[in-house]
């Protein structure tokens, strides 16, 4: 069947014939949208929800699931260490901080969320045995510290 006629039959079809639609496209120069790729998605930064100091590294929970691992290697000194957070899709820079007298094993570390006051005089303040903070690539400083502290 002569391809004119082929595309006349199928323009007037109330339904398609087999065949019809692959011409169309083709006559009519339409994408073909097999080959479409989705919109790529924006990405997000996740945020690190949790972390605990275990000897010499830190770990660190992300709210999206991911665990990341902050060991000390080379750059421990007795009033702790920097890096780049591993084994882990985020290349957030970290500084652990330990005063004296730092306990041995696992020691859990809250997220601080809220604003440092100024103290009142004569007010001694917390300060923590470890301290924690964390920095993403937009810059925003997330802040963990010990609950245990002098």
């Amino acid at each position: 069947m002569p391809s004119f006629t082929r595309f006349a039959l199928c323009a007037l079809a109330a339904l398609p014939l087999q065949g019809c639609d692959w011409f169309l496209d083709r006559a009519l120069n339409r994408p073909d949208d097999s080959f479409v790729l989705p919109p790529e998605l924006p990405a997000r930064l996740a945020q690190p929800a949790f972390a605990v100091l275990d000897g010499t590294r830190v770990i660190v929970g992300m709210d999206d699931g991911a665990q990341c691992l902050g060991n000390a290697g080379a750059s421990f000194t007795a009033a702790g260490w920097t890096g780049t957070l591993s084994e882990c899709p985020y290349n957030y820079t970290y500084a652990v901080a330990l005063s004296a007298g730092t306990p041995a094993g696992e020691i859990p570390l809250d997220p601080v969320t809220w604003p440092i006051l100024p103290l009142d005089d004569g007010e001694v303040p917390f300060r923590p045995v470890v301290s924690l903070r964390i920095t993403d690539q937009a810059g925003q400083s997330y802040r963990f510290e010990s609950a245990e502290g002098f």
